[in-house]
């Protein structure tokens, strides 16, 4: 349960954490757009049901391979981990359509971040620094991404 979670937790502070990496390491930019609270939350009841029917798969799959049951469970979470919060902290800045070409775009790194991010949600007690980490994380990728 920690990776739905984590996303949950994301949803709460999300802004906050954005706002103040902003702030501190990217000054000259504008406010970032506020996402309205009934798509926001559109957004994280279907990625909710996407993390949970995707965990249930591989959940069929850590039967059969149990040595890989590890990895498997970060690749996949780091991929849905790492989807979530680049699309996320990029909706704040150009808005659900260009934050999904973004992420196409740049899939691998996020995809790198995310199971970067999906490893530490598996230990107790730094899981509840994650969601906090993973959107500074995410901010600063988001802009190097996409800002050069």
């Amino acid at each position: 349960l920690m990776v739905p979670v984590a996303s949950a937790f994301t949803g709460l502070f999300l802004d906050q954490v954005a706002d103040a990496v902003e702030d501190r390491h990217y000054p000259a930019l504008p406010a970032a757009r506020a996402v309205p609270l009934l798509e926001g939350l559109r957004d994280a009841v279907g990625f909710l049901g996407i993390i949970v029917v995707a965990n249930l798969v591989a959940l069929v799959a850590y039967v059969f391979v149990t040595p890989a049951a590890p990895f498997i469970f970060w690749a996949l979470n780091g991929y849905l981990l790492g989807r979530e919060y680049f699309q996320l902290v990029a909706m704040r800045r150009v808005g659900r359509a260009e934050a999904k070409a973004a992420f196409r775009r740049h899939a691998g790194s996020v995809w790198l971040a995310g199971g970067l991010m999906a490893v530490p949600l598996t230990v107790p007690i730094v899981n509840m620094l994650v969601p906090v980490l993973g959107v500074a994380t995410f901010t600063h990728l988001y802009h190097r991404l996409e800002r050069g």
